[in-house]
């Protein structure tokens, strides 16, 4: 039986898992040059780019902040509710598409921050604060690539889909609780990467 090939979600996962070790050791998170505006004290980490974004919503379900989709406006409205109510068939679409369902919502390059993850896509920019954040959790994503999950005020859930998910994971874990966490980390995958000579 051969061994698996290293895939590039097995390296996020890894990195990750070594970074969690050298934070927990006492080091800082990378410092890295941002393509964002930066506040007061606030320092960039890293920039993940093509993160596929999606969102936890039902189409007919406002919000009341603006959150950037990419490809359109938040929920999708169901017009004309009141002209549904006499055709029964349209009527359970409608409610169907109400029901909260996880809605692909495009792709963004995510910048990772002391303080916020900053999305940015198609020249429009969108901040979510640690401080106004639920806690953030790593899940698996679809074809093998993790991603993160996590509530910010004023927002639908949203999950941030990347092999580097890890990562903003250990990042932004580390910023809001203050210690490193304790990575959830795939089987097999540390014992894979000590035979191939990538973890000593």
């Amino acid at each position: 039986m051969g061994v698996a090939a290293w895939t590039v979600a097995d390296e996020g996962y890894l990195q990750a898992y070594q970074w969690a070790g050298a934070l927990a050791g006492g080091s800082q998170p990378p410092v890295a040059a941002s393509s964002v505006q930066l506040g007061p004290g606030e320092v960039g980490h890293a920039t993940i780019p093509a993160v596929v974004v999606t969102g936890y919503f039902g189409e007919a379900t406002p919000y009341s902040r603006s959150f950037f989709l990419i490809g359109g406006p938040v929920g999708l409205a169901v017009t004309g509710a009141a002209s549904l109510a006499h055709n029964a068939s349209k009527k359970r679409e409608a409610e169907r598409a109400a029901r909260p369902s996880w809605h692909m919502l495009g792709n963004a390059d995510i910048v990772v921050t002391s303080q916020r993850l900053v999305a940015m896509a198609s020249g429009r920019v969108e901040s979510f604060w640690y401080a106004e954040m639920g806690p953030m959790q790593l899940v698996p994503g679809t074809a093998g690539v993790p991603a993160v999950q996590f509530q910010s005020a004023g927002h639908p859930q949203l999950r941030l889909q990347s092999a580097w998910s890890p990562l903003l994971f250990v990042f932004v874990h580390f910023h809001v609780d203050g210690q490193a966490p304790a990575i959830p980390m795939p089987a097999g995958l540390l014992e894979r990467a000590r035979s191939q000579g990538r973890l000593g």
